[in-house]
């Protein structure tokens, strides 16, 4: 099963894809953090006095959910509903592009047979994290004021799981790049020496046939 959609996902590769992907992440990483939409981070701090979405706490327990979302108030909580909407497509958008550019990553690095071609999938992991995480908080903010104390656990896992495949993701990324740059200097350094060695050859040859054309000519 994690091998077909694993499969399906390198086959789908595309740059006109990835690109219009990317695109639409970087418009909604700027709707959820700087723009001062009735859906944004910065327009919940204002209502709740620094509190924030809990989406971009590394972890929290269901107390300190309930607590949030007491300080939002009933306006507060609605903007955090309509970021929820929001944050449902987000996801898929996200998921998609970067499962799309790990599989790029994955088919220059390691060869058919790996386990790790499997990399592109960790991008789904983070966004089915994220979609419970979503959901749960979905629940405790319509249920507002009842206290689901198993839902509100299970938020705060959820942040926590996709938060540590977040850092797991950006190390590969990292490895990843590092990788290709090393074999990019690699190459150039091994064209570099072929193209000395090329023209040390060369200069061999022209000094040796200069030399016997020396010693042919009359005394």
């Amino acid at each position: 099963m994690l091998t077909t959609v694993s499969n399906t996902i390198t086959r789908t590769y595309s740059l006109r894809i990835m690109i219009a992907m990317f695109a639409g992440v970087a418009f909604f990483f700027w709707l959820f953090n700087f723009s001062t939409l009735p859906l944004s981070n910065p327009e919940l701090m204002k209502l709740s006095n620094g509190e924030g979405l809990l989406d971009l706490r590394i972890y929290y327990t269901a107390r300190e959910a309930f607590h949030a979302m007491a300080h939002y108030g009933s306006v507060g909580r609605t903007l955090y509903l309509r970021f929820l909407a929001t944050d449902f497509v987000f996801l898929v958008i996200y998921g998609l592009a970067f499962s799309l550019l790990f599989a790029r990553m994955a088919l220059a690095l390691f060869n058919p047979t790996s386990p790790w071609r499997k990399i592109n999938l960790l991008p789904l992991g983070i966004a089915l994290a994220d979609f419970v995480e979503d959901t749960c908080l979905l629940l405790l903010l319509t249920g507002y004021p009842e206290r689901y104390l198993f839902i509100g656990t299970l938020a705060g896992m959820a942040t926590l799981t996709k938060h540590v495949l977040t850092i797991s993701a950006l190390s590969f990324l990292a490895y990843g790049c590092l990788r290709l740059l090393t074999r990019g200097f690699g190459s150039k350094k091994r064209l570099l020496t072929e193209i000395n060695n090329l023209t040390g050859e060369l200069s061999l040859h022209i000094f040796t046939l200069c030399f016997l054309q020396t010693s042919s000519l009359p005394k």
